[in-house]
Formats: C-alpha cells, sequence, structure tokens
C-alpha cells in the first residue's frame, strides 16, 4: 500500500454522531470523499436527509437515522437495528454532544445527567456496540471520540461538560488498551474552539472572542473542516499503529500559557 492509499477509506463503512451540523457534518462528507459509505446518526431527520443527498449525488452510499442519544438504554436496540439496514460498521466517530452553564454550587441534576448521557454513555455504548461486532467478526475497527480543551483544563460553569469530556478522555484510554489485542484503535480528537452553531453565542460577545484569539497563537477560532484531517487520520490505515491518543486541533490553545 502506497502511503497515500493509507489515507483511502475506500471498502469502509462509518457512523457519525451528531452529523446533522457542525463538526460531525463535516467529517460525515469528509469521509465520503475518502471513499467510505457513511451513516449520520442526530436527532434531526431532515438536515441528515440533506447530507445523505449530498453524498448520494456525488456517487457515494450514505444512511441517514435519527436517535435521541440521550438515553442511552436504547442505543443496543438502535444500532442493532442501523447495522441490521447496512451491514456492519467499520469506522465509529462520537461527535454528538451538548452542554450546560450554570453555576457549580446550583447547577441542576437533570442537567449534569444529560451531559454524562450524551457526552460519555452514550459514546460508551455506541462503541462497546462496534467492539462486539469486530470480535465477533475478527475484523479492525476504528473508533474516535470527539473530547475537548476541558479534558485538559477547568473552566468556570461547564462541571458536567468538563467531567463528560474528561471522563470520555480516559475512557478512550481504557478501551484503546483493553481492546487493542482485537485490532481495534480507540483515539480521540480535541478540538480547540471551533466556529459553529452551537459556538455562535460565544463568538457573539465581544470579550470572550477576544481572549479565544488573545489566548490561540494561531490567532482565530477552528472551523469544522479543521478537524477532518486527524479525523480521516485516525479512521485510516495511516494511523494503525496510533491507540489510546488524543490529537488536539486547537490552533495552539493548549501550548499557550
Amino acid at each position: 500500500m502506497t502511503a497515500i492509499n493509507k489515507f483511502s477509506l475506500t471498502g469502509k463503512t462509518a457512523l457519525v454522531t451528531g452529523a446533522s451540523r457542525g463538526i460531525g457534518k463535516a467529517i460525515a462528507l469528509a469521509f465520503a470523499e475518502a471513499g467510505a459509505k457513511v451513516i449520520v446518526v442526530s436527532r434531526n431527520q431532515q438536515e441528515l436527509d440533506k447530507i445523505v443527498k449530498q453524498i448520494t449525488d456525488a456517487g457515494q452510499k450514505a444512511w441517514a437515522f435519527a436517535c435521541d442519544i440521550s438515553r442511552p438504554g436504547e442505543l443496543h436496540n438502535f444500532y442493532n437495528d442501523v447495522v441490521s439496514r447496512t451491514g456492519p460498521v467499520d469506522i465509529l466517530v462520537n461527535v454528538a454532544g451538548t452542554t450546560f452553564r450554570s453555576d457549580s454550587v446550583d447547577f441542576p441534576l437533570d442537567q449534569w445527567q444529560k451531559n454524562i448521557n450524551v457526552n460519555l454513555t452514550a459514546p460508551f455504548v455506541f462503541s462497546q456496540c462496534l467492539a462486539r461486532s469486530c470480535m465477533e467478526k475478527k475484523q479492525p475497527g476504528k473508533i474516535i471520540n470527539i473530547t475537548s480543551l476541558a479534558s485538559e483544563r477547568g473552566r468556570a460553569t461547564i462541571p458536567a461538560y468538563a467531567a463528560s469530556k474528561g471522563g470520555l478522555k480516559l475512557l478512550t484510554k481504557v478501551l484503546a488498551v483493553e481492546w487493542a489485542k482485537y485490532n481495534i484503535n480507540v483515539n480521540a480528537i480535541g478540538p480547540g474552539y471551533i466556529e459553529t452553531e452551537l459556538t455562535q453565542p460565544l463568538l457573539d460577545k465581544v470579550e470572550f472572542n477576544q481572549w479565544v484569539l488573545d489566548k490561540t497563537p494561531l490567532n482565530r477560532w477552528g472551523t469544522p473542516d479543521d478537524l477532518t484531517g486527524a479525523a480521516l487520520f485516525l479512521a485510516s490505515a495511516a494511523s494503525d499503529f496510533i491507540t489510546g491518543q488524543t490529537i488536539y486541533v486547537d490552533g495552539g490553545w493548549l501550548a499557550n500559557f
């Protein structure tokens, strides 16, 4: 296999959660361009259908499945139903996430639990599903979790988000160690401050926006497309000897003290 061919995803099937917009959408489209068949998952069926059309119009195979991953007890059945229609999944990208901001002393327990369910438990359940399939079929697999700068640094008013993303970083390491003997690579991408619909309110805050720019050596917010290179790398044969790692795509934010 040539060096450039190691980055091809031809013949692979990828499932991407949180794929209706932002980072998930960008990764799903990049995977399709690299040759993968793509399963896009989120709560928004209408937006997913648009992405499927975009992919299929370009000549690649794609499926859309709506799912509320905040109910992790339903995810095993959901996953099994998906693969019964699409065939086995080779690559899983856990993008879907949520957050809620409040002073920690008054943080509502229902929002705490929602953050844990969506950001940590759902990726674990989906990872279990892919791993079981790979083990049964004796086939390799790739899992990519989307963590956060909050996996490394504390910031006020996001205790549940930070706890869930910090947990996801360590879960990535545990699963990587445990499943390496099955040729299942488990890695993570830690985005910096990325310009999306979800972060637009932060961008609109003049002081916060300036703080991000001052803290980021590359002096800009990232875009969802900035993450696709790392995602393609971790999903492809180019990263076959890498597992348990987190690649931070943050414009140098963590390096700047």
